[in-house]
């Protein structure tokens, strides 16, 4: 290829993750056949990654499920081809959640601590506090909860006031930010209908990708820069010095990386340099909203030898009877702000597993493969994916909470049988074989997970301000650039269909 002169085409699509891939699709279904995909690393997919493991299993590092299933059109378009060949694309494995404490064992469905009705009050608590009210300023989702305790103390009792703040952060793991970095106001939302756990999303990436031209695909390919020129036309400069001009550009990359972008100098990785600069509307919208970091950690057995009672598990961050005397004999929130601060939070060298809570996904019983799926939230992950090599280290951080679901689901302790040439299977044990840990805040063109909420963020003005684009030639998809389906990988997928549609409506 000749690198000196621009290669001309009618649409350039930054990023072949599944917004980038349902975009060229759509180009292609309505007639446009001058397209190109310029993806910086050496797969397709983004932050939808299937990946193969012990005895050939499969598990997807990134999104998982389709959610909202009512309403979700990737999903309906997946039960309709499923309908058609028979192929089995995705099972219902929503389910009633087994909670565990170290010292307590099982709190789920206690007839004293109703734990579960607890948390159907506070969702409510927070939506009266701020959706019927005027003027409520946002605050953390763990201030949110140390409120509901002082008003509601004298209605609790004190082993509900123990465990019930340790059980509602489960919600961490559904923005992958722990409970004081995340937003009060945004911690609950609505689903809109069951969730699928989808077998695998590699079949979704394959099915869309091999719905236009291979040949549009070009990997290994880093943007450096996007020239919007006098002439109306977008220069895109690539890092191995291919020069393209187009017509149109959709970018879909992470928000987190393309946030670099906002940065007046600097040569960070996946940074795109915009000339002229991101409109000051999208500056200001990256400061409204920011990115959380959901990290999983396969856990895979050579059978399964534990009870298939439930597909979800969170073991609890650990609680004390300090804590419950505190909330008793406190004045006020600000004096409960206080006395919780002098504990101050753990280095991470000194973390353990019983210092946040986690999610299990027991495949076992949901999809019939002997591994669990773990959960994890920021900062957490940070530093679990920096050690994500280390097998052996990332086992014995998390055995004492496998060990303790394993007790709960009528098993005994997990074996290590990565290593090991000795032959467990015979014995009804659980043996461990391999772990597999995901990459996305090691991954520069992911930089996490996708778009989360801080105290005081709004979603809406990014999503406003990318549906508008750079310009009308310059345009923006991904999962932070929609209302429905934002951080859902439909999302993403919806947007691209969008950005191609608009481009197909203005070229033709």
């Amino acid at each position: 290829m000749d690198t000196a002169l621009p290669v001309k085409k009618a649409v350039i699509i930054i990023g072949a993750g599944i917004a980038g891939l349902k975009a060229a699709s759509t180009l292609y279904q309505n007639g446009i056949r001058d397209c190109i995909i310029l993806e910086a690393r050496d797969r397709i997919g983004g932050r939808l990654q299937t990946v193969t493991g012990y005895q050939g299993r499969k598990y997807d590092m990134g999104a998982s499920w389709h959610h909202d299933t009512l309403t979700n059109p990737l999903f309906l378009e997946e039960a309709q081809l499923s309908l058609g060949d028979g192929k089995k694309r995705f099972v219902f494995d929503d389910d009633n959640f087994i909670y565990i404490d170290e010292e307590r064992g099982r709190v789920d469905h206690d007839e004293k601590l109703l734990l579960e009705i607890i948390d159907n009050e506070m969702s409510k608590f927070a939506e009266l506090e701020f959706h019927q009210k005027l003027g409520v300023v946002d605050c953390s989702f763990f201030h949110l909860v140390m409120k509901y305790l002082l008003e509601r103390r004298q209605f609790l009792t004190n082993d509900q006031i123990r465990y019930f703040p340790q059980l509602c952060r489960y919600l961490e793991l559904w923005h992958g930010l722990d409970w004081k970095l995340l937003s009060a106001k945004d911690t609950y939302f609505g689903h809109q209908g069951r969730n699928a756990f989808a077998l695998n999303y590699d079949s979704v990436v394959q099915r869309i990708y091999q719905s236009f031209p291979q040949d549009w695909l070009r990997l290994g390919c880093e943007v450096k820069s996007i020239t919007r020129e006098p002439s109306r036309n977008v220069i895109v400069n690539c890092g191995d010095g291919t020069v393209y001009n187009a017509d149109y550009t959709i970018i879909t990359v992470p928000q987190s990386v393309l946030n670099l972008s906002v940065s007046p100098s600097g040569d960070s990785r996946g940074r795109i340099q915009f000339q002229p600069a991101l409109q000051p509307v999208i500056k200001e919208a990256f400061k409204k909203i920011h990115f959380g970091a959901l990290g999983k950690v396969i856990f895979e057995f050579e059978k399964c030898c534990w009870s298939k009672e439930s597909s979800k598990i969170v073991t609890l961050a650990n609680s004390t009877d300090e804590f419950v005397r505190i909330v008793r004999n406190v004045k006020n929130l600000d004096e409960l702000d206080s006395m919780l601060k002098k504990k101050g939070p753990k280095e991470h060298n000194n973390i353990t597993c019983w210092d946040q809570p986690l999610l299990f996904v027991n495949l076992s019983k949901s999809t019939g493969v002997a591994s669990f799926m773990m959960l994890m939230q920021a900062p957490l992950t940070n530093f679990i994916e920096s050690i994500r090599e280390d097998k052996e280290r990332i086992f014995k951080f998390f055995q004492p909470v496998l060990n303790k679901i394993m007790k709960c689901l009528d098993s005994e302790d997990v074996l290590d049988g990565m290593n090991s040439l000795e032959n467990h299977t015979a014995a009804n044990k659980p043996v461990l074989k391999n772990v597999i840990v995901s990459s996305w805040t090691r991954d520069p063109y992911s930089r996490g997970a996708y778009s989360a909420c801080f105290p005081g963020d709004d979603p809406v003005d990014m999503v406003v301000a990318m549906s508008n684009g750079q310009d009308s030639r310059i345009r923006f998809a991904g999962e932070h650039t929609i209302m429905d389906g934002a951080g859902c990988a439909y999302g993403a997928w919806e947007s691209g269909r969008r950005e191609a549609t608009h481009i197909s409506d203005l070229l033709q």
